[in-house]
């Protein structure tokens, strides 16, 4: 069945899309009144179960510690609910004053934690996460611009 008739199956990750070296969460509904909604306890429930084929390896997860405190908050939980990524930043800079550029592609590349991250997510190899799209209107308003920032497209997904 192809995911985008099925709503349901589009909103649950697939395997193929769990970042490297996740850290899943065994906590079942009974334990943590949120594994329903979060990607660990989601991406857990779908970890290929014992004596299937293929070679198991090894995982990291929560100490059931935090499982147990789970009902008072627990740092490691990530909602399900896709939200928006930007993608590409190829067009940002083409209403912006030429007087105004330098400074701006300085402070917009402060916006990342690394010079890599710019030069990725202005490609549209990386995605712009909603705090760093934040960020980067931050620096147009600063500048004294009344436009929001222009990005190529842009994308619902989970955030991981």
């Amino acid at each position: 069945m192809n995911n985008k008739s099925n709503p349901i199956a589009a909103s649950t990750p697939d395997m193929e899309n769990f970042p490297k070296d996740y850290t899943y969460c065994p906590a079942s509904d009974e334990i943590c009144p949120r594994a329903q909604h979060c990607l660990r306890a989601i991406a857990y429930r779908q970890l290929p179960k014992a004596g299937t084929a293929g070679k198991p390896g090894s995982i990291r997860i929560v100490h059931p510690a935090w499982q147990a405190a789970a009902k008072e908050g627990c740092e490691y939980y990530r909602d399900n609910t896709p939200v928006r990524f930007a993608r590409g930043m190829t067009k940002l800079f083409d209403d912006i004053p030429h007087r105004l550029e330098a400074d701006m592609r300085r402070g917009i590349m402060a916006c990342f934690s690394c010079r890599s991250y710019y030069f990725q997510s202005r490609k549209g190899e990386r995605l712009i996460t909603p705090h760093e799209q934040q960020a980067i209107a931050n620096v147009f308003r600063q500048a004294g611009l009344n436009t929001v920032p222009v990005f190529d497209s842009y994308i619902e997904t989970v955030h991981w």
